[in-house]
């Protein structure tokens, strides 16, 4: 026998979702409120929930850094408001080892009052470490140029400012191992087998006042913030010591794009006067001490997964369209309960009388 039958009826007929007549069906105010805040809270979720898939999320982990025996460059860039005669700038780790330091480095000679638009891009630097700068990206930017992440040149000629500071910048390669590097006054002399000496002859009025305009460990990463960039400190008085406590996390960015090694630090800092005098001894200067963590982090930025992010969506929709459905059954049966028993209460009244 064939079946006369067409496919949609056939279809029709494995139907396990029983369907009510619409003409059982009622409306009311009521349940067009329940419908119309159920499709608003449904599209704040689905709005809510797209946005939360397309913001990757940066998870952390950490493990033992396996290229502790890597090297690497310190990048520096500072200024001393001191003539470059004055002082010398020297590495030290710490097995004595005298890694460089003055001759490292360039030395050049320059203004230490800063220009009015060299006040404003460290303003801008500042705002944009702290989180207070919106679009402190595209402001910098602007204020940049070409000119890479340190200082801007000055817009003014400059001629009349004075030149009476010393700008130190350069690489200086170091081991992973604990150091500390000192900028002090005297030039700095080297001592065969004995590491190196600060010599200085006669009086002079030492002024360790200084601006960081770059300080990294490894390679410079765009985008990213080091915690000394930008950073201006004056010394109210000549013998003034400055002591910057550094702790570096070798630190490892994934993403789709592209995989960036990185030296992340922390830095808590120790600013007094040296006097002996007064029971405050010291070496007037610039000491930066450094340390590396034995432990590295890894920083990954994950997209969500797709099937998991269509099954969150469907359990949304669902979810609120039960639960609006039994409020509004409830509500509802509530409602007809009440007046049911009004007017019960309203008959046997009339029956009384």
């Amino acid at each position: 026998v064939v079946s006369t039958q067409s496919t949609g009826e056939i279809i029709k007929q494995v139907d396990a979702f029983p369907k009510v007549d619409q003409s059982y069906v009622t409306t009311n105010s009521f349940g067009g409120l329940v419908t119309l805040l159920c499709w608003a809270g449904i599209s704040l979720l689905l709005y809510s929930e797209i946005m939360d898939y397309l913001t990757p999320k940066m998870q952390y982990r950490y493990t033992v850094d396996k290229e502790a025996e890597k090297s690497l460059d310190i990048n520096i860039d500072m200024t001393i408001a001191m003539k470059c005669s004055l002082i010398g700038a020297d590495v030290l780790d710490i097995w004595g080892q005298d890694l460089g330091g003055t001759d490292s480095l360039k030395e050049e000679l320059v203004p230490f009052e800063l220009s009015e638009n060299q006040k404003h891009f460290l303003k801008l630097q500042k705002e944009q470490k702290t989180g207070g700068l919106n679009g402190g990206a595209a402001a910098l930017h602007d204020l940049m140029g070409d000119y890479g992440v340190h200082l801007v040149p000055r817009q003014d000629s400059g001629n009349e400012v004075p030149k009476d500071a010393c700008r130190l910048y350069g690489k200086i390669p170091v081991s992973k191992v604990k150091g500390n590097f000192h900028i002090l006054s005297g030039r700095s002399v080297k001592l065969p087998g004995m590491g190196h000496a600060h010599l200085q002859f006669g009086e002079v009025h030492r002024n360790f006042s200084h601006r960081i305009d770059g300080l990294t460990f490894g390679d410079r990463v765009g985008g990213m913030h080091y915690a000394l960039d930008g950073e201006h400190r004056i010394a109210p008085i000549s013998d003034y010591s400055f002591q910057y406590f550094i702790q570096i996390v070798p630190t490892l960015y994934l993403t789709d794009a592209v995989n960036v090694q990185t030296y992340q630090y922390t830095v808590q800092e120790q600013i007094r006067a040296v006097d002996h005098k007064a029971g405050s001894p010291g070496t007037a200067g610039i000491l930066i001490k450094y340390e590396f963590s034995p432990i590295a982090a890894i920083v990954e930025k994950k997209q969500k997964n797709l099937s998991i992010f269509l099954a969150r969506l469907l359990g949304i929709i669902g979810g609120i369209i039960s639960t609006s459905g039994l409020i509004n059954l409830v509500i509802t049966e509530a409602f007809d309960w009440l007046c049911c028993l009004k007017k019960t209460e309203s008959v046997k009244t009339e029956d009384v009388k």
